[in-house]
């Protein structure tokens, strides 16, 4: 296929992502519900079947070399092995193949590239239920989840990495014919402005959002012109070396080198992480993990081009409300949603002495938390949505945490419990955990995160104190989001600016099926990039333009 075919084939598919990007409208490409009347009646049992097909056998579907050796270790967390192994390519080898497939791809122009990228993207649609169920049974999150996570939402934000990839690299004309009045004379200069890629990308993929994270790192290093390698968590390949497989075919087949993309299987004992990211040839990390790792990492890599997406101390502040009911409903289901495993679950609710504002009068924080432990125990105990919203537990340590802040001495107020998936009796389980606790005296615990489902429902002497509170854990811990519930205007907007101004993006008033956990591709920037937990914003400019440098051809007319 044409340039200009291929080109013309995604014109207006790219015109529709940059126009969103540009507006912050809603968008989707791809639709987010995995239905037969679009996807087809049949894709569900096709994706599960190719899913089940790769399970117990090696892993073949990737165009690159490798040096015969095989790893892999995924053991799906809802209680059975996959037993796939993964073709093994020496760090140096990967290294030297990227920078390759770089020479070629970085020469190609912005738009030629991005055509590319979203012709790779159809080309892996075809996986979603594939990937739903690749997804599902290395993260434990559930099968909608695992759809959506790992298939629309993800490949939206790709898109609208691509889209503002263009729109940085094009913000400024290519070309110029530069005149300078001399008196009589001119001075004449033809002028081009060449983008130019900073060096091989790396990015490290987590065990709970191995597409959604990742994508945006991945794209953003590709629009630029960089190659990319991606290393995955070493007990969530699958889904990513699926995705990894379209990409390299992809290429293949527009004649360009499928190493543009390498991906990097390990095992939990050589992870090959810093291998990777201090190798001189990598000049780009992209990484979403633990905020201590992330530290770490910040630390060590010095001059290279770091972006983290870490994790820090989600909090939710309740004042008044509207609609009692339909708030503790949003609340239970944000903090039942795949068993509290995302970096935007909400961790601590504020709730003033004096109570909370409703129609119904004055509601005390320990009748509040009444209600809202209801309102999960209505959730969890629900037999049709319960247990595809809590999903299984990824990690081990994740239960050894819960049982840790089981023994923090603080009032349980509704304790976490294993339930039994219906679907797999030998899934590892848990509902969420609340506990109690009190400003200030106990900020020394709920002050740093705890992933998984533990919520602190934190009683503070006063409206303001509990905002100065939610300020404090922003600077400090960091945050990737925040709520806010009240009915005053004026407190809305002295709350809203206060956190914003500490840097942390606010939620107000969410109920209905709009939760804080969720981010919107094409409009909301997950992550801010100004608090500790991290320093990047999906997807704005300064994630794609610190990834190319411009030079300039000048020649004399």
């Amino acid at each position: 296929m044409a340039w200009s075919e291929l080109y013309e084939k995604h014109a207006q598919t790219l015109s529709h992502a940059i126009a969103a990007v540009r507006e912050r409208t809603f968008f989707a490409h791809w639709a987010e519900v995995p239905s037969g009347k679009v996807y087809g009646e049949s894709a569900n049992e096709e994706g599960r079947r190719r899913f089940e097909a790769f399970v117990g056998k090696p892993f073949r579907e990737l165009l690159q070399e490798h040096n015969g050796l095989w790893v892999g270790q995924e053991v799906s967390p809802y209680g059975f092995p996959l037993e796939i192994t993964y073709p093994q390519l020496p760090v140096l080898t990967a290294l030297e193949r990227a920078q390759r497939a770089q020479k070629q791809w970085q020469r190609l122009n912005v738009r030629q590239r991005a055509a590319v990228l979203i012709e790779a993207l159809e080309q892996a649609a075809a996986d979603f239920f594939t990937l739903a169920y690749a997804t599902m049974h290395t993260t434990g999150q559930g099968f909608v989840m695992a759809f959506q996570a790992s298939g629309p939402h993800a490949f939206d934000r790709a898109l609208e990495t691509i889209a503002t990839g263009v729109l940085a690299i094009e913000c400024f004309a290519q070309e110029a014919l530069w005149r300078k009045p001399l008196g009589k004379a001119e001075l004449v200069v033809q002028k081009r402005f060449l983008t130019v890629p900073k060096g091989i990308g790396a990015v490290i993929g987590c065990s709970t959002f191995p597409l959604w994270n990742a994508l945006p790192g991945v794209f953003a290093n590709l629009i630029t012109g960089n190659a990319c390698l991606w290393k995955p968590h070493p007990r969530v390949i699958l889904p990513v070396a699926l995705f990894v497989a379209r990409l390299q075919q992809t290429f293949d087949t527009l004649g360009l080198d499928p190493h543009v993309v390498v991906l990097l299987p390990c095992t939990v004992e050589n992870p090959l992480t810093w291998e990777v990211v201090e190798h001189p040839a990598v000049r780009i990390v992209d990484y979403t993990g633990s905020p201590a790792f992330g530290a770490e990492l910040e630390r060590r890599l010095g001059a290279k081009v770091l972006f983290t997406e870490k994790a820090g101390v989600n909090s939710v502040l309740v004042h008044s409300v509207a609609d009692l009911g339909a708030v503790v409903d949003n609340l239970a289901f944000s903090l039942c949603l795949y068993s509290g495993q995302m970096c935007t679950t909400p961790q601590n609710i504020f709730i003033p002495e004096e109570g909370v504002e409703t129609p119904e009068g004055l509601l005390t924080p320990l009748a509040f938390a009444e209600r809202l432990v209801a309102a999960i125990d209505a959730l969890v105990h629900n037999p049709k949505a319960g247990p595809p919203t809590l999903g299984a537990i990824q990690n081990e340590h994740t239960l050894q945490r819960v049982r840790e802040a089981e023994n923090l001495g603080l009032p349980i107020l509704r304790a976490s419990t294993p339930f039994v998936h219906p679907e797999f009796p030998q899934a590892r389980t848990a509902t969420p955990l609340v506990l109690e606790a009190r400003w200030e005296e106990h900020r020394a615990l709920y002050g740093r995160e705890w992933f998984g489902p533990i919520t602190f429902l934190i009683r503070t002497p006063t409206l303001q104190q509990a905002l100065a509170e939610v300020v404090h854990l922003v600077q400090t811990a960091g945050a990737l989001v925040t709520s806010v519930y009240t009915t005053d205007e004026i407190t809305r907007e002295h709350v809203v600016q206060a956190i914003t101004e500490a840097g942390a993006p606010v939620a107000v008033n969410f109920t209905g099926p709009i939760w804080v956990n969720q981010s919107a591709a094409y409009s909301d920037f997950h992550g801010a990039g100004v608090n500790p937990a991290g320093n990047a914003s999906f997807v704005d400019l300064a994630y794609v333009a610190a990834r190319f440098g411009v030079v300039h051809v000048r020649q004399l007319l």
